[in-house]
Formats: structure tokens, C-alpha cells, sequence
């Protein structure tokens, strides 16, 4: 009697030690940070070269592909390849329980395009129809025509300083002051070659000169790095072998090495943190206020509980964010860092257990030959890690303050 006794307290006792034990492992199982805000710029997607046919010309006598728009107009491949990679955005954002999978997401999502060019609001309406099918979003923009200070700052008040802007660019050239860098140096020619069969490749050096509203680069480089962007653009529209850079260059392998001096080009005159910072400051701080959670209302006018904002741009402004918020990359698959319809998203998570809120950064594109054949399988997602911060982001105070003071004043409000 007294031995079942024991035994039955014995296990009531186990069995008490064994419940106790398993609270503390409940408890530190905790969720994870919960995605719930989302803003990211859009470059529009393929389009004809913005070059007159007489720059063209000069650049090269061989005679150029006809497209079937207008010079800078958007494309019909080109509208596909936005809805291509604004269709993986969304799946992405459903996975993450950020968008409705079977529902449209009422006033949750913004898209406001670029009022200045008809490529950049063609764009957003791809956009807008992608993020929320079927549901009729607005695709929202300024003045057709109208310069939107959003997608670019300069002006006014906000200027470059020819002084500080030479100064700034001599420092990221280093000692030996050379605008083109190694890839550049190697690719130059070869482009020459396509352009001109039948002529030397110019001996001269490439210069550059700040404006008040830019910086301007002269010489080899201002003609290849264009050049090279066509040439991709002719092969993501489709256009036949021949016609892609004349045959000199119609498969993407041939081409990766040939956007170079676009990169480079890229590098100096959108990225350089002195012209981003100023070219760059509306679209930052309209970012910034939206991570924040604040309303804003000048346009576009934004909700504080919006949960996704894209803006339909340029290569330009994703240039400048990077810039701006002080990172690089390159596109796996893609040579063209800032490629037709690639996206530049900051996404905002918090923690529920603690409060604290991390921003992190994280880029869609497709790749060059998915994007020649409209495959959506090439669509991908390239988390990209913010300096000084680890793989989960950056405190959304920390960031923000590092950016609100390299923005000047003058520029952006």
C-alpha cells in the first residue's frame, strides 16, 4: 500500500516536472519579424533607343534596326517584360502574406508613375494591373509631360556646385583620374568594332563636366555605354539575330561583357552619392516617410496604413537609391545592373515580441534571356544587405537618420 503510494506520487511528481519544463521551451518559441510595408521604384521596361536618328548616325553609318515606336517609346515586348517581373513581385508579397492572394487589396497599394515620358506611365499601368489583378487599380502620375520632382530632385534651389561636384567625382575616379574603368577599357573597343567595322576605335580619353542639374561625360565612353544598352535592348525586344548589334553580338553571353561602359557610366553620373543625394532626395524621403508609417500629402498623397507603394521610374532612380542608400550590385543572369523593369523594394518588418522595426532591402529583375523569351521562370529576387548591417536589415531609425542627413535641404521637400 505505502509502495503504490509512493509510486503514483513519484509519477504525479514526474509527470509536474515534465509540464514545468515544457513552458519554457513554449515561450521561447517566437515568431518571426512580420512583413507589413513595402515601397519600391520600377524602371519602365524595354523601349526604342531615346537617341535622334542623326545622333545615331553619327555614331554609327551602318543603319540602325527600325523599331516599331517611337524613339524612348515603351514596347510591346516591353509591357510584357513590366507585367512579367510586376506579376513575380506579386506572388512574391502573396507568399509573404503582405498581399491578398484571392482578393483585391482596396487602398492597401499605391503605384503613381512618372508623369514626365509616356514609357514611364505606360509602365505603371503594366504596374498597377500586375500588384492587383483583375481589381481595376489606378496607376496615379502628375501632368502628362510635366517634370515630377519625385523622380528627380534638381532644380531650383537644388543644384549641383561645380566645384564640389568635380571634387567628388576626381575622388571616385582614384589617382589614376581614368573615367573608364577595367571592364570598360576592355569593352570599348569591341563596341567601336560593331559600330564602325571599317575604323580604328578613338585614341582619345573620355572627360567629363558637371552642370547644375548633372554630370556630363564626353568621348568614347558617352558612346559606348549607350551603344552597348541598345544593343541589349534590341535582343530583350526580340529582335531577330541579325538585326542585334548587326550580328556582332546577338546572344547573351556575347553581350554581358558589352554593357561595361553602361555600368560604369551608370556609376558616375546617377550613383555618385554627391549627384544621388540631390537627383535622388524626393524619391528618398517620400520612401522614408512611407517605412515610417507617416501620411504624406503632397502628391502622390499616401496613407499611413499603406502596405505597398511602387513608383514606375527610371534606370536613373534606381541608380540614385543606391546611391542614396549606399549599396551596389550586380544581377546574376542580368549584365545590365539597372535592367528594363528591375525594381528596387525597401521592406519594412517589425518584430512583435520587441517593437523593433528593420528595413531591408531586396531587388527584381529577370534575366537577359528569360526576358527575351518572356519566361516568367527568370524572374528573380536578390536580397541585397545594406552597409554596416546584417542580412535581416537595418534598424528603420538607424536608416533612416544615416539618409535624412546626406540629403540636402534644399532638395526634395
Amino acid at each position: 500500500m505505502t509502495r503504490r503510494l509512493v509510486s503514483r506520487t513519484a509519477m504525479r511528481l514526474l509527470a509536474c516536472v515534465a509540464f514545468v519544463a515544457g513552458v519554457p521551451a513554449i515561450q521561447h518559441v517566437r515568431a518571426e519579424p512580420v512583413l507589413d510595408r513595402v515601397v519600391l521604384v520600377q524602371r519602365h521596361g524595354v523601349r526604342a533607343p531615346t537617341q535622334s536618328p542623326e545622333m545615331l548616325a553619327e555614331w554609327s553609318a551602318r543603319g540602325w534596326p527600325r523599331w516599331p515606336v517611337a524613339p524612348g517609346q515603351l514596347t510591346e515586348r516591353g509591357g510584357q517584360v513590366v507585367a512579367m517581373i510586376a506579376g513575380g513581385i506579386r506572388k512574391h508579397y502573396v507568399a509573404q502574406g503582405l498581399l491578398p492572394a484571392g482578393a483585391c487589396p482596396s487602398s492597401d497599394v499605391v503605384v503613381w508613375a512618372d508623369s514626365k515620358d509616356d514609357r514611364t506611365r505606360d509602365s505603371g499601368q503594366q504596374l498597377a494591373a500586375q500588384l492587383a489583378p483583375g481589381c481595376g487599380l489606378p496607376m496615379q502620375s502628375g501632368t502628362p509631360g510635366a517634370k515630377d520632382s519625385l523622380f528627380d530632385s534638381v532644380g531650383g534651389s537644388c543644384t549641383l556646385d561645380a566645384a564640389e561636384g568635380t571634387a567628388a567625382m576626381r575622388a571616385a575616379l582614384g589617382p589614376d583620374g581614368d573615367l573608364a574603368d577595367a571592364p570598360s577599357k576592355a569593352a570599348i573597343p569591341a563596341i567601336f568594332r560593331i559600330l564602325r567595322p571599317d575604323a580604328a576605335a578613338p585614341a582619345q580619353a573620355s572627360t567629363f563636366r558637371v552642370d547644375p542639374d548633372k554630370i556630363v561625360i564626353s568621348g568614347p565612353l558617352a558612346i559606348a555605354a549607350p551603344s552597348g544598352e541598345i544593343f541589349l535592348l534590341e535582343y530583350a525586344n526580340n529582335m531577330p539575330a541579325a538585326e542585334i548589334a548587326w550580328g556582332g553580338a546577338n546572344t547573351a553571353p556575347a553581350l554581358a561583357p558589352l554593357l561595361a561602359p553602361r555600368n560604369r557610366l551608370s556609376e558616375l553620373t546617377r550613383r555618385l552619392p554627391y549627384l544621388a543625394v540631390r537627383q535622388g532626395a524626393g524619391m528618398a524621403r517620400a520612401m522614408l516617410t512611407v517605412l515610417s508609417g507617416e501620411a504624406r500629402t503632397a502628391a502622390p498623397a499616401i496613407a499611413a496604413d499603406v502596405k505597398l507603394v511602387a513608383f514606375a521610374g527610371h534606370d536613373d532612380n534606381l541608380s540614385n537609391m543606391a546611391g542614396v542608400f549606399g549599396v551596389d550590385w550586380t544581377l546574376p543572369g542580368q549584365p545590365d545592373a539597372t535592367a528594363p523593369a528591375t525594381a528596387f523594394a525597401l521592406e519594412r518588418r517589425r518584430d512583435a515580441a520587441t517593437g523593433n522595426v528593420t528595413v531591408a532591402l531586396r531587388l527584381f529583375y529577370a534575366e537577359l534571356e528569360g526576358m527575351r523569351q518572356l519566361d516568367p521562370a527568370s524572374v528573380r529576387s536578390l536580397p541585397v544587405a545594406f552597409p554596416g548591417c546584417g542580412p535581416e536589415g537595418c534598424p528603420l531609425d538607424t536608416l533612416r537618420s544615416r539618409v535624412l542627413a546626406a540629403l540636402p535641404p534644399a532638395c526634395g521637400r
